[in-house]
Protein backbone atom coordinates (compact mmCIF):
# COMPACT_ATOMS: atom_id res chain seq x y z
CA UNK A 1 0.00 0.00 0.00
CA UNK A 2 1.25 3.27 -0.74
CA UNK A 3 0.31 6.31 1.47
CA UNK A 4 -2.84 7.87 1.12
CA UNK A 5 -2.83 11.70 -0.59
CA UNK A 6 -5.18 14.31 -0.54
CA UNK A 7 -7.48 14.75 -3.32
CA UNK A 8 -10.40 17.61 -3.17
CA UNK A 9 -12.02 16.85 0.06
CA UNK A 10 -11.27 13.63 -0.23
CA UNK A 11 -8.09 11.16 -0.75
CA UNK A 12 -6.50 8.36 -2.64
CA UNK A 13 -4.01 5.80 -2.27
CA UNK A 14 -3.00 2.74 -4.18
CA UNK A 15 -2.86 -1.23 -2.97
CA UNK A 16 -2.28 -4.59 -4.22
CA UNK A 17 -5.33 -6.29 -4.71
CA UNK A 18 -3.82 -9.00 -2.28
CA UNK A 19 -4.02 -5.74 0.39
CA UNK A 20 -7.45 -4.58 -0.29
CA UNK A 21 -8.88 -8.22 -0.41
CA UNK A 22 -7.18 -8.74 3.09
CA UNK A 23 -8.79 -5.49 4.59
CA UNK A 24 -12.04 -6.35 3.29
CA UNK A 25 -12.03 -9.44 4.53
CA UNK A 26 -11.28 -7.62 8.19
CA UNK A 27 -13.83 -5.62 7.84
CA UNK A 28 -16.52 -8.06 6.96
CA UNK A 29 -15.29 -9.71 10.26
CA UNK A 30 -15.46 -7.12 12.88
CA UNK A 31 -18.79 -6.23 11.06
CA UNK A 32 -19.98 -9.74 12.01
CA UNK A 33 -18.91 -8.45 15.81
CA UNK A 34 -21.15 -5.86 15.38
CA UNK A 35 -24.15 -7.76 13.89
CA UNK A 36 -23.66 -9.83 16.86
CA UNK A 37 -24.13 -7.13 19.56
CA UNK A 38 -27.33 -5.77 17.59
CA UNK A 39 -28.97 -9.73 16.85
CA UNK A 40 -27.82 -10.58 21.09
CA UNK A 41 -25.58 -13.03 20.40
CA UNK A 42 -21.86 -10.87 21.31
CA UNK A 43 -20.24 -12.33 24.41
CA UNK A 44 -19.86 -9.06 26.08
CA UNK A 45 -16.87 -10.53 28.28
CA UNK A 46 -14.89 -11.22 25.31
CA UNK A 47 -11.62 -9.18 25.66
CA UNK A 48 -12.44 -7.28 21.97
CA UNK A 49 -16.31 -6.57 23.17
CA UNK A 50 -14.90 -5.07 25.73
CA UNK A 51 -13.10 -2.92 23.96
CA UNK A 52 -15.00 -2.11 21.61
CA UNK A 53 -18.11 -1.48 24.04
CA UNK A 54 -16.43 -0.48 26.69
CA UNK A 55 -18.41 0.14 30.06
CA UNK A 56 -19.72 3.63 30.89
CA UNK A 57 -20.88 3.20 34.40
CA UNK A 58 -18.83 1.16 37.23
CA UNK A 59 -22.15 -0.60 38.53
CA UNK A 60 -22.66 -3.30 37.15
CA UNK A 61 -26.40 -2.70 37.29
CA UNK A 62 -26.11 0.48 35.61
CA UNK A 63 -23.50 -0.97 32.77
CA UNK A 64 -25.63 -3.57 31.85
CA UNK A 65 -28.64 -0.51 31.16
CA UNK A 66 -26.63 1.58 29.04
CA UNK A 67 -25.28 -1.62 26.84
CA UNK A 68 -29.19 -2.39 26.64
CA UNK A 69 -30.25 0.35 25.91
CA UNK A 70 -27.33 2.03 23.75
CA UNK A 71 -24.98 -0.75 22.30
CA UNK A 72 -27.79 -1.48 19.08
CA UNK A 73 -27.37 1.91 17.93
CA UNK A 74 -23.65 2.23 18.75
CA UNK A 75 -23.32 -0.69 16.88
CA UNK A 76 -25.64 -0.11 13.56
CA UNK A 77 -23.33 3.05 13.68
CA UNK A 78 -20.56 1.39 13.20
CA UNK A 79 -21.96 -1.38 11.00
CA UNK A 80 -22.87 1.55 8.78
CA UNK A 81 -19.44 3.04 8.87
CA UNK A 82 -17.15 -0.56 8.05
CA UNK A 83 -19.71 -0.96 5.24
CA UNK A 84 -18.59 1.74 3.33
CA UNK A 85 -15.01 1.03 3.65
CA UNK A 86 -15.66 -2.98 2.49
CA UNK A 87 -17.94 -1.79 -0.11
CA UNK A 88 -15.40 0.08 -1.43
CA UNK A 89 -12.13 -2.31 -1.48
CA UNK A 90 -14.69 -4.64 -3.06
CA UNK A 91 -15.68 -1.95 -5.74
CA UNK A 92 -12.29 -1.61 -6.93
CA UNK A 93 -11.01 -5.45 -6.40
CA UNK A 94 -10.61 -7.19 -10.02
CA UNK A 95 -12.91 -9.57 -10.87
CA UNK A 96 -12.42 -13.38 -10.89
CA UNK A 97 -10.08 -14.29 -13.19
CA UNK A 98 -9.50 -10.84 -14.65
CA UNK A 99 -5.92 -10.75 -15.98
CA UNK A 100 -4.84 -7.47 -14.23
CA UNK A 101 -5.54 -9.32 -10.61
CA UNK A 102 -1.80 -7.90 -9.82
CA UNK A 103 -1.86 -4.14 -10.42
CA UNK A 104 -2.19 -1.39 -7.91
CA UNK A 105 -5.96 -0.94 -7.41
CA UNK A 106 -7.10 3.10 -7.27
CA UNK A 107 -8.71 3.69 -3.77
CA UNK A 108 -10.56 6.92 -3.85
CA UNK A 109 -12.88 8.54 -1.19
CA UNK A 110 -14.37 11.79 -0.42
CA UNK A 111 -14.67 13.47 2.55
CA UNK A 112 -17.22 11.33 4.25
CA UNK A 113 -15.57 8.50 3.04
CA UNK A 114 -12.35 9.17 4.43
CA UNK A 115 -14.24 9.63 7.79
CA UNK A 116 -15.48 6.46 7.52
CA UNK A 117 -12.02 4.92 6.35
CA UNK A 118 -10.27 6.33 9.53
CA UNK A 119 -13.11 5.00 12.30
CA UNK A 120 -12.57 1.58 10.43
CA UNK A 121 -9.34 0.95 9.74
CA UNK A 122 -9.06 2.14 13.84
CA UNK A 123 -11.31 -1.05 14.54
CA UNK A 124 -10.06 -3.48 12.92
CA UNK A 125 -6.59 -2.16 14.56
CA UNK A 126 -8.17 -2.26 17.90
CA UNK A 127 -9.55 -5.70 17.45
CA UNK A 128 -6.03 -7.20 15.74
CA UNK A 129 -4.44 -5.38 18.20
CA UNK A 130 -6.31 -7.02 21.33
CA UNK A 131 -6.27 -10.37 19.89
CA UNK A 132 -2.39 -10.57 19.54
CA UNK A 133 -2.20 -9.00 23.24
CA UNK A 134 -4.32 -11.94 24.24
CA UNK A 135 -3.30 -14.71 26.96
CA UNK A 136 -2.35 -17.76 25.00
CA UNK A 137 -5.08 -20.00 26.62
CA UNK A 138 -7.29 -17.20 25.53
CA UNK A 139 -6.43 -17.89 22.29
CA UNK A 140 -7.34 -21.15 19.87
CA UNK A 141 -5.08 -23.73 20.15
CA UNK A 142 -3.67 -23.64 16.96
CA UNK A 143 -2.42 -20.23 16.65
CA UNK A 144 0.97 -20.25 16.95
CA UNK A 145 3.57 -17.62 17.96
CA UNK A 146 4.37 -17.23 13.71
CA UNK A 147 0.55 -16.46 13.22
CA UNK A 148 0.53 -13.45 16.23
CA UNK A 149 3.65 -11.92 14.81
CA UNK A 150 2.10 -11.39 11.56
CA UNK A 151 -0.73 -9.83 13.01
CA UNK A 152 1.21 -7.82 14.60
CA UNK A 153 2.61 -6.67 11.09
CA UNK A 154 -0.96 -5.86 10.02
CA UNK A 155 -1.69 -4.58 12.96
CA UNK A 156 1.13 -1.75 12.15
CA UNK A 157 0.10 -2.06 8.61
CA UNK A 158 -3.15 -0.50 9.45
CA UNK A 159 -1.75 1.67 11.36
CA UNK A 160 0.44 3.19 8.50
CA UNK A 161 -2.51 3.11 6.20
CA UNK A 162 -4.52 5.38 9.25
CA UNK A 163 -2.51 7.51 10.06
CA UNK A 164 -1.38 8.58 5.73
CA UNK A 165 -5.16 9.02 5.64
CA UNK A 166 -5.22 11.51 8.60
CA UNK A 167 -2.09 13.16 7.18
CA UNK A 168 -3.35 13.28 4.00
CA UNK A 169 -7.10 15.00 5.63
CA UNK A 170 -4.69 17.45 7.29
Amino acid sequence: MRSWRRDGAGATCSMLPDEADMLANLGRQVLELHRAVIDERALLEDPVMERLYPSAYGSAAEAAEFRRLASPDIAADRIQTLTRMVVDLEAALPAEGDDRDDAELQIAVDAEGADAWVRSLGEVRLVLFVRTGQDREQLAPDVTEEDIAQLRDVVDWLGFAQATLLEALE
